[in-house]
């Protein structure tokens, strides 16, 4: 695996991949080998982390807090036309009554595209700027289609309204449609 030319070792392709996978193995074993260890259950970034950019100033006023949608929790079950089990949503009765209202929700835009302005995209209580704020689940992020497209700083948050819907999946819960940017 290790070759020696001209004073310079160096790692062969072989030795490279098999390197790799022994570090990926590795943390692989790190991250499920104490899973008491953890603060939160998978998927879940501790509360502290997820409020500390949107509890610095109060919410805009008739926006959801996102307390309330972390309020679901992951059960066993089968969606419909699928054929295995997986991880679905069961939401509080909070969550269920918003389903088909119009609401205004405040957060950071997480662009899907690389243009300024936004028709489709996801917004979330945390900037996408943050580096140690990568790991957010599907409680504390909503899908966006917005009726025109919404200009954004990764730096500024912003409230939008519309829509709300439950979505019944393993990767995302909530979606608005209709989204229209609101002036603050």
């Amino acid at each position: 695996i290790l070759m020696q030319t001209s004073n310079f070792l160096y790692l062969n392709r072989r030795g490279v991949r098999w390197t790799a996978s022994v570090v990926l193995l590795w943390m692989y074993c790190l991250t499920v080998s104490n899973p008491s260890s953890a603060v939160e259950p998978p998927g879940k970034i501790p509360d502290a982390q997820l409020f500390s950019y949107i509890s610095k100033d109060p919410l805009p006023p008739g926006t959801i807090p996102w307390q309330l949608l972390r309020q679901v929790k992951l059960v066993e079950g089968k969606q419909k036309g699928a054929k295995a089990q997986m991880m679905l949503p069961e939401f509080s009765p909070e969550l269920k009554a918003l389903d088909k209202k119009d609401v205004k929700i405040y957060g950071f835009v997480l662009p899907l595209s690389t243009s300024q302005k936004q028709s489709h995209f996801l917004i979330s209580p945390l900037p996408s700027h943050c580096p140690f704020c990568v790991d957010q689940g599907p409680d504390s992020m909503i899908e966006v289609v917005a009726k025109n497209p919404v200009a954004y700083s990764p730096w500024e948050p912003i409230v939008i309204s519309g829509k709300f819907e439950l979505v019944n999946d393993q990767y995302l819960f909530y979606r608005l449609t209709g989204g229209e940017a609101v002036k603050n």
